[in-house]
């Protein structure tokens, strides 16, 4: 498994043109509650909107080890802010094990269809390619979320024909 033996803080913030990808800490916890607390954000991703900024607060203290609790998988969260005015519009989390990765990605409802998703999970893929050795993503979507289905070809994942237990399409890219 590889190991982030450099800071988890800085050294892997990644940009893309109109975006700035930091790694999610404590102190995001009220602008991701604001996005999260939508209903409509829920309606493909499952789960309930937070109650409080302290269920927020509570999974990204849980989240900011880097690492699952076994210690076998990398647990990598990016906050994602505008280049402009540092608006948060969203996150991208990607689970590394074995050379694997599992890719998700949640953009704010007011932030939706403006191509984030795409340019954000994009920047992250390579980075796991390039950095981390990635030589497999995933990304598991519920059928109808027609929006991270074009999110996921534009990463260039092909949808595998597997279905999670949750119901969800995988969809697949490998790199050798």
């Amino acid at each position: 498994m590889p190991e982030l033996s450099r800071s988890c803080d800085a050294d892997w913030t990644l940009e893309t043109d109109s975006l700035r990808l930091t790694p999610m800490v404590e102190c995001d916890t009220d602008a991701l509650f604001r996005l999260l607390k939508d209903p409509e954000i829920h309606v493909f991703t499952g789960g309930h909107p937070p109650a409080s900024a302290d269920d927020v607060r509570a999974t990204i203290r849980r989240r900011e080890s880097r690492r699952s609790p076994e210690g076998d998988e990398l647990w990598l969260n990016w906050t994602l802010r505008l280049k402009t005015d540092q608006s948060v519009v969203g996150y991208v989390q990607a689970g590394v094990k074995q050379g694997k990765a599992d890719l998700a990605w949640v953009v704010g409802v007011p932030f939706q269809r403006r191509g984030y998703a795409s340019e954000a999970s994009g920047r992250v893929l390579q980075w796991l390619r390039d950095d981390l050795g990635v030589h497999e993503v995933r990304a598991s979507i519920h059928p109808d979320h027609v929006t991270s289905h074009r999110v996921a070809r534009n990463l260039g994942l092909l949808k595998s024909g597997e279905r999670t237990d949750e119901g969800e399409d995988v969809w697949r890219a490998s790199f050798r």
